[in-house]
């Protein structure tokens, strides 16, 4: 096995090199390594951690790679947690490496999100200011956004593509208060044999979100999401997850009497 801790600082290296140091009892078939990436050219970074840069975006480091699994992404581990990955060996990837509560608040516990494509932008945010008694919560050249209390739902409008006769349902979704709770969904959607897309610290619809997409049986996208930071410079360009087609799934019989109600 090895464990490589990746960084970007000379500080960083230190306190990594620190950490592994401190290891007890490290087998002979291990091996920890503690990497400064900091001027390192594009040939010199990992392929693991480009992935994870891609993923991410932003604080991908430190990172903890496990036998080219990364496994923490953003902080450095701590001697339990290089324990347990050497006692407990490391299956798969972290489906999600970075941990964050909502930068958003809202009183429930979760809220329904609908994204939809309209033909006029300003009209549809009239239409809407009268049909929820309030403005939008943001509102761009490109895209409006209300949050709404009672019922509580996020609704958002997107114009760069043309509804069908009778409108169109961009993507629906489920939004949540911490990373915690789109890794819970994740897992309990891989228990189904579900297939899913992520998203980890990811700028969409101008706001930092993390999140996972599954398809229903229509093809229905739904993402579980939270959003980590409330603002961001970028919106759903055409290549967004937002417009991406996704597998539908379907349950089976025997998975679905076994799965809970609720989350």
């Amino acid at each position: 096995m090895k464990i490589d801790v990746f960084v970007s600082s000379d500080d960083d290296q230190v306190a990594a090199q620190r950490i592994l140091d401190a290891v007890p009892n490290v087998p002979d078939t291990v091996t920890l390594v503690a990497t400064n990436l900091y001027g390192s050219t594009l040939d010199g970074v990992p392929a693991v951690v480009l992935q994870v840069m891609r993923i991410k975006r932003s604080g991908t480091m430190p990172l903890t790679v496990v036998d080219d699994k990364p496994v923490l992404s953003g902080e450095l581990p701590t001697v339990e947690q290089l324990t347990d990955y050497i006692t407990n060996g490391v299956e798969a990837a972290a489906g999600l490496v970075d941990r964050a509560d909502s930068a958003v608040e809202f009183a429930t516990a979760s809220r329904m999100h609908i994204s939809m494509f309209v033909n006029s932008l300003a009209e549809s945010v009239k239409f809407y200011e009268v049909f929820f008694g309030q403005p939008p919560t943001k509102h761009l050249d490109d895209y409006a956004k209300f949050e709404v209390a009672e019922p509580p739902l996020v609704i958002s409008f997107n114009p760069d593509r043309k509804p069908t006769s009778g409108g169109a349902v961009n993507h629906l979704g489920v939004q949540v208060k911490s990373t915690d709770i789109v890794m819970a969904m994740k897992e309990r959607f891989a228990a189904a044999g579900f297939l899913t897309d992520e998203e980890v610290a990811t700028p969409c619809c101008y706001a930092v979100q993390t999140k996972v997409w599954v398809g229903d049986p229509d093809g229905n996208r739904w993402e579980v999401y939270v959003v980590t930071e409330a603002d961001a410079d970028e919106g759903c360009g055409p290549d967004c997850a937002c417009y991406a087609e996704i597998a539908p799934n379907r349950v089976s019989s025997d998975v679905s009497s076994k799965m809970p109600v609720s989350a």
